[in-house]
């Protein structure tokens, strides 16, 4: 089975802005305006925590 669905693409307006980011391994990402985004954490080491406070 296969079938087609035609859509007019939303045409947002244009700006003059735009973001770099920086991906790193402690920080997973730094964006151009200092936001950064930590690296996730393996789940074992959020179950050995969890254990440890309970």
């Amino acid at each position: 089975m296969s079938f087609v669905v035609e859509i007019q693409p939303e045409i947002l307006p244009k700006t003059d802005n735009s973001v770099g980011i920086d991906l790193g391994i402690k920080t997973f990402a730094t964006f151009s305006d200092g936001t950064k985004v930590d690296a996730p954490k393996p789940l074992k080491k959020r179950i050995k925590k969890l254990r440890k406070v309970k």
